[in-house]
Parts: C-alpha cells; structure tokens; sequence
C-alpha cells in the first residue's frame, strides 16, 4: 500500500489558534469605530447622534479589551493607540482628541519632540516620543515590515 501524499495547505488557511477571539475583537473594534463616527453620516443630527453612539461605541471598546484580556490575546498596536486607556473612547483626532506635538526639555532640545494624544471625555493622556523625525513610523506600521 502506498502512503497517501499530503495536500501542500496554502500559508493563508492554516488554523490560527483564538481564531474567534480574534474575529471577535475585530468586529468589537469596527462596531465601535463605526458608532464613534455616526454622528459624521448626518451633520445636523450631530449632538444627538453622538449623545446615542458615543456609550455604545465605549461599551464595545471595553468588550474587545475583555475578549483580549480573557483570551490571552495581543491586541495590534494600531488599535491600541486608537483608544483611550481610562475611558475606552475611540480617539479621532478634531473630535474625540487632541493630538499635539511639545517640547517640554529645557532649551527645546529637537531630540525631545513628543506626540501627545488628549482625550476630550476624560482627559487621559497618550504620549509617543518622535525625536527629530515628525513623520515617525513606529517598527510595525513601516513598510518594509509588513509581510504579504
């Protein structure tokens, strides 16, 4: 009897453990982002759009952390960058955050730049250390790192 040849699994369809966690999260986090801008779909709705979706959209912030954090998952640094630490609002800068760059070293030595995120709800910081390139990329988010 001759052994049966292995059917070559394309990189792209092996089983992923925590798959549903991921796929989860995913659709936690898009569900949020999406109730976070209903307020854009209908500018003269705004106060009372925002009024409705903004605990929503919190809510399913909260719940894709938990999923995380209960499944032992890590989180893209891309999402977590995205939403406040205290309050799990999503950050939209102009809208739910101010993004600013300072200086606070003595002589604004250019080295020191700091990307600063403030949360408009509560007020939690988000720091991210620039140096003197402003158009700074952090190792994940570059190009030459993403595989396809």
């Amino acid at each position: 009897m001759a052994k049966k040849e292995k059917k070559s699994i394309p990189a792209l369809s092996k089983s992923l453990k925590n798959r549903d966690q991921y796929l989860r999260t995913s659709f936690l986090y898009q569900a949020s982002v999406l109730m976070a801008n209903a307020a854009q779909a209908n500018p003269e709705l705004a106060n009372t759009a925002t009024k409705a979706t903004a605990p929503l959209a919190r809510y399913y912030a909260s719940q894709m952390k938990a999923v995380a954090r209960k499944s032992v998952i890590r989180l893209d640094p891309n999402i977590k960058r995205s939403i406040c630490k205290r309050c799990d609002t999503i950050l939209i800068p102009g809208r739910t955050c101010a993004t600013f760059v300072e200086n606070e070293s003595i002589g604004s030595v250019p080295h020191a730049d700091v990307l600063t995120h403030t949360c408009k709800v509560c007020g939690g910081q988000k720091r991210f250390p620039i140096g003197k390139d402003r158009d700074f990329l952090v190792f994940t988010e570059r190009p030459d790192h993403v595989v396809e």
